[in-house]
């Protein structure tokens, strides 16, 4: 069993920026205090941050593990998909630059009425989606020409489409 989570570094990263967006838009409020729509905007971005660093300490006690079974998340509500139970897969790309070279992909699994998303800033996303994407196979579930592609940029060798999707 193999356990994945999300680097020390990003988190810490993430709390800085959060800790710093509410502490700039809370002084904001504090400072501007007799304008009305200065301090609801800027109350509104103090919480985007709160509930930001409410995130970032959830994905701290989060981890991951991976093994031939399945996937369980824990470190906060426990949430389990069995590979022999997946029904949909996807991975997408986030792009955070008009020449596509920075961002994030996220791998959804679903497996009846659970899903799971999951961001490639966690330790060792690759083998992980690798892994999903194996089950996938297994399963011979239809993937959609973008998740297809994502895989691809990520250099996994999925089977041509169409080709073992009746082993359901």
């Amino acid at each position: 069993m193999k356990e994945y989570r999300y680097p020390r570094s990003r988190i810490l990263a993430d709390y800085l920026l959060g800790g710093a967006g509410a502490l700039m838009s809370a002084g904001l409020v504090a400072l501007a205090s007799s304008a009305l729509y200065i301090v609801v905007i800027c109350s509104g971005l103090t919480v985007v941050f709160l509930l930001f660093t409410i995130r970032t300490a959830f994905r701290q006690r989060m981890r991951i593990l991976a093994d031939a079974e399945g996937l369980t998340v824990m470190g906060g509500p426990v949430r389990q998909v069995k590979w022999q139970e997946l029904d949909g897969l996807t991975l997408r790309y986030y792009s955070t630059r008009r020449n596509r070279k920075d961002g994030w992909m996220t791998l959804g699994l679903k497996s009846g009425s659970r899903s799971l998303s999951i961001d490639s800033h966690l330790e060792d996303f690759d083998s992980l989606a690798r892994l999903a994407a194996d089950a996938a196979v297994r399963r011979g579930l239809d993937l959609d020409q973008t998740t297809r592609s994502n895989f691809d940029a990520m250099e996994v060798a999925l089977p041509p489409a169409g080709v073992g999707e009746s082993a359901r």
